[in-house]
């Protein structure tokens, strides 16, 4: 696979975390279907049951990207994305796959850079992913991706071209009838902002040298990659409160995976242990 696309993780169940993900997506579908039977949803038990099992794959690989040294934070957010889909209907996910595309571009946990192809199909992805949810913000983060992979550590100089056609379809949404901040946006919002900014940060400036090793190669992660496209991530969903509003908190499970990595470095700093999972 690796010979056409650099893009893909293939789920090997040969890691222990990928066995575990396999068992219990079908527990989770069984759930949702009975939850959905049992209190009469109009979308239906079998709807129900890819929704749930959905929402909390998406959350589970993100998460993996995020914090790919922590592999309890990926089960976290399949937990926090499960609830939050049966008890608050929160159906969305093409957020958390474009979020995964660009943190995946910026640490590149599966190892060698972009094919061509891969370039132009995420580029596409996340320009129609911004156009159809009306989330204009969401390129300038896609351009800080691209930008930064052709920075960092053995940079692919032509993605400063990807960040200038995300650029550039930006400015021609702000020149549409779109919203680019919600205005519906109170204190408390900011607040619970300012804080997971602070707490992506601590997270960042403490984590140690990755222990985690790219897919195809014995190489391990890089440390500054690994940290920027945490905070991709992190802006990803920053993006999409500031363009939706407070219901964006609950709508996708991007910030169930934003939390999952805050109380996983929690949990370190309370044990002090360093990481113990290697990617898989």
């Amino acid at each position: 696979m690796y010979r056409f696309t650099s893009i893909a993780r293939p789920i090997d169940p040969a890691y222990l975390t990928n066995r575990a993900l396999l068992m219990v997506l079908p527990l989770l579908m069984l759930l949702s279907a009975g939850l959905a039977s049992l209190y009469d949803i109009d979308k239906g038990p079998v709807a129900a049951a890819f929704s749930g099992a959905l929402a909390a794959f998406a959350a589970w690989a993100l998460t993996r990207e995020l914090a790919p040294d922590y592999s309890g934070a990926a089960f976290v957010a399949l937990a926090l994305a499960w609830i939050a889909n049966v008890a608050f209907g929160a159906t969305s996910v093409l957020l958390v796959f474009v979020a995964l595309l660009i943190v995946r571009l910026v640490n590149r946990s599966t190892g060698p850079r972009w094919r061509p192809l891969d370039t132009l199909g995420v580029l596409g992805f996340c320009i129609w992913a911004a156009v159809s949810t009306q989330q204009p913000l969401l390129l300038v983060i896609s351009a800080v991706a691209f930008s930064l992979d052709a920075t960092l550590k053995e940079p692919l100089r032509r993605h400063y071209f990807a960040a200038v056609v995300c650029v550039s379809v930006f400015i021609w949404m702000l020149l549409g009838d779109v919203r680019l901040i919600a205005a519906d946006l109170v204190a408390w919002d900011w607040v619970l902002i300012a804080a997971s900014a602070g707490g992506i940060i601590l997270v960042a400036a403490t984590s140690p040298e990755p222990v985690s090793y790219c897919d195809t190669s014995p190489d391990r992660l890089d440390r500054v990659r690994v940290n920027a496209g945490l905070v991709v991530g992190w802006l990803a969903a920053v993006q999409a409160l500031l363009t939706n509003g407070p219901s964006a908190w609950l709508e996708t499970p991007t910030w169930a995976c934003m939390l999952a990595v805050l109380i996983s470095f929690a949990d370190r700093i309370a044990t002090r242990r360093p990481g113990t999972t290697s990617m898989g």
